[in-house]
Parts: C-alpha cells; structure tokens; sequence
C-alpha cells in the first residue's frame, strides 16, 4: 500500500471506490462476516460491506492494530491495556485475542 499523505483529520482510508475515511475520527473496526462496522469517535456508526481483512489491507499498521478477530482498532485511542483487555478513550472495553497479547503489548 502506498503511504498515504497525513493532515489534520490524519490518514486518509479508502474503502470502496466512493467511501473515504480519516484515521482520526474512527474509534475501531468491528467484522461481521462480510460486513464492518466502523465506530467513529463522535458515536455514530457505520456498516459497510467489507471484511475486516480488506480494512486491515487499506489502514496503515502504524494507526491500526488487530486486537482480535472481530477488532481493529486506532492506536491513537487505546488508554490503557489491561489483562486481556484494551481501555479505549471513550471506555469502551475490548477483548484481547490469546494469540495476540504478545505482539500488541510490544508494540504499544
């Protein structure tokens, strides 16, 4: 993926061929089969029909960070992490995977 200019509203996020996001106003992902909700900071939601895998493909790795599964979620709003959790700014409260408490408490 080509890296992608950052402003104000941060990384641009293209999904589809009309749908273009900025990093900075989406809290997380959440994957439903072939279907994502994307929850934005202000807390609205969105469902769009795409895999969460295609998300992860678009986003940067820098930005987002699978915790899980059915979550991707903004580095820039996780507040704290705690045993098989992660605290995002707004205090919504998110599994960790197993698998993937290692990798994310290195990173972070």
């Amino acid at each position: 993926m080509q890296k992608q200019p950052t402003n104000f509203f941060g990384t641009p996020i293209l999904i589809g061929n009309r749908t273009k996001l900025y990093s900075n106003e989406i809290l997380f992902f959440e994957g439903d089969i072939n279907y994502s909700w994307i929850h934005f900071k202000s807390g609205k939601q969105k469902v769009i029909a795409r895999t969460l895998l295609h998300i992860e493909q678009q986003t940067e790795a820098e930005t987002f960070v699978r915790i899980s599964r059915k979550h991707l979620v903004n580095r820039k709003f996780i507040k704290e992490i705690k045993k098989g959790f992660v605290v995002l700014s707004n205090k919504t409260v998110l599994p960790i995977a197993r698998r993937r408490k290692g990798v994310l408490c290195t990173e972070i």
